[in-house]
């Protein structure tokens, strides 16, 4: 169901041609999970939006982040859907994890670090009842060399995924270049931020394996971004 979904929105294109085979390519990799978070900022969003107690919002669950940040204006109602259903079971942890988990701080060990053993536990005592039949079956799933997929919560959650993928790949491309991304935390403001990125990796940009790498449809994609 969720592929034949994913085809009817992405496919438009002949399977024997290169658009086509980049959109079904597309589609296998959107079949699982793309995003761990996203990064959009989702203040702008409430800005816009001017939420108030009266309205509703039918929004992509995606992640989850701007969703979640969306309760913050106490809207009448959030709609979140996704043709991902991983991201939909994503949000529905999210969700329970706010409502069940017994503190900030084991919250925070669950979602913040996200590579405690102690989640797998939290998942099984706080969170798992609460979750209908879809979200449940999930997470409990297992695959190969992991066990259920909620051990992800064990091994950093955000170095999985599609998107986890990719920007690791990208670290290893700046590493190649000498240039390590960390250098970014040992920044205190957000102008030490811009100088270290403008003297650090800003020269990155014009190298030619990364300037191909960002014509190319499968660094696209690679963002969860469907090929035209």
């Amino acid at each position: 169901m969720k592929n034949a979904r994913l085809a009817a929105a992405v496919h438009s294109a002949s399977l024997f041609s290169l658009s086509g085979l980049g959109q079904r390519l597309f589609t296998w990799w959107f079949s699982g999970l793309v995003y761990p978070q996203i990064w959009e900022d989702p203040e702008l969003d409430l800005a816009a939006l001017e939420l108030t107690s009266d309205k509703r919002i039918l929004a992509i669950a995606s992640g989850g982040c701007n969703v979640m940040t969306y309760l913050i204006a106490d809207p009448k109602e959030i709609i979140a859907v996704d043709l991902n259903p991983a991201h939909a079971a994503l949000t529905k942890l999210k969700c329970a994890a706010a409502r069940h988990l017994p503190s900030y701080d084991s919250f925070f060990t669950f979602f913040g670090r996200a590579d405690d053993n102690a989640n797998r536990l939290a998942y099984r005592r706080y969170l798992r009842h609460h979750l209908d039949d879809d979200a449940r079956a999930y997470w409990d799933k297992r695959k190969p060399l992991l066990g259920p997929r909620i051990n992800l919560f064990t091994r950093n959650i955000y170095k999985h995924g599609l998107l986890g993928h990719f920007v690791g790949f990208l670290h290893f491309v700046a590493r190649l270049y000498g240039k390590n991304p960390r250098a970014m935390l040992s920044a205190e403001t957000l102008d030490e931020q811009r100088e270290i990125f403008c003297a650090t990796f800003a020269p990155l940009f014009d190298t030619k394996v990364v300037r191909v790498a960002c014509r190319s449809p499968v660094s696209v994609m690679g963002l969860g971004i469907p090929p035209t």
